[in-house]
């Protein structure tokens, strides 16, 4: 497990967007729940494979090949899978299909300014978790992640109270930042980045962004940040300075 977990580090600080379609430890975090296989030729690592009856968590190949055979394609009912791949499997079978950006940032952070009478204020993570919960909800229809789910992040490996941040008009939060950074890699990555709708189209979006990244910038080697795909959203962070083209597809049959 061990050789298979510094295998998959190695090949994902070569190329992050490629290799997964998330944050790094949040696939070490359950290696142990898969089978896991690798292939190395000339010491470079060039197959790595996560897996089990049902699911296919991780599949990359250096020369882009696919090898998972009919028979466990058949039967799988859940797949993470690269782009790349997806000519190779048999899409009609899954029932849900939805499909992530995943870009990069390594330097090159833009200069952004809040209108006047904002300000970024550090989160107190202590007693506002509530209002984290609260905000994110009045972002989105369908999303409404509870108490006990927000503080559930503060466990996680990349947790960092400095990457938590308010913008706040008359100092009430109008818009959040949370990012993490993983310190073995070192990753840091853009988790939560919400505007208040009354408060959109005035560039707090990006001021989030990039704050999150200039607090980054010493500790890190690269940041990145995936989402729903859609062309809006991927613009916003190629804006802040983000850039690839890798796409990652979660299929399901239901």
């Amino acid at each position: 497990m061990a050789a298979f977990e510094h295998a998959l580090t190695t090949t994902y600080c070569k190329n992050p967007c490629q290799v997964l379609p998330n944050a790094l430890w949040k696939t070490v975090a359950v290696i142990d729940k898969y089978k896991t296989a690798y292939s190395t030729e000339h010491g470079d690592v060039t197959f790595l494979k996560m897996w089990n009856d049902e699911q296919l968590l991780l599949y990359w190949t250096k020369n882009r090949a696919f090898t998972v055979s009919k028979e466990y394609l058949e039967k799988v009912t859940f797949m993470v899978i690269h782009q790349d791949y997806l000519k190779y499997v048999p899409r009609d079978a899954f029932s849900s299909q939805k499909s992530y950006f995943r870009l990069i940032h390594r330097d090159g952070i833009p200069v952004m300014r809040l209108p006047s009478g904002y300000c970024i204020a550090d989160v107190a993570i202590d007693n506002e978790v509530e209002d984290i919960s609260r905000l994110i909800a009045q972002c989105y229809t369908d999303l409404h992640p509870s108490i006990e789910t927000v503080q559930s992040w503060t466990t996680h490996p990349g947790f960092d109270k400095k990457l938590w941040i308010w913008v706040t008009k008359e100092n009430i939060p109008v818009g959040l930042g949370i990012a993490e950074r993983d310190p073995v890699v070192p990753e840091g990555s853009l988790e939560w980045i919400q505007g208040l709708p009354a408060y959109r189209g005035m560039g707090i979006g990006r001021c989030i962004v990039v704050e999150l990244l200039k607090r980054l910038q010493k500790t890190v080697s690269f940041t990145t940040v995936s989402g729903e795909s859609d062309n809006q959203t991927k613009q916003f962070y190629e804006s802040c300075g983000f850039y690839g083209e890798d796409i990652w597809w979660i299929l399901r049959k239901e």
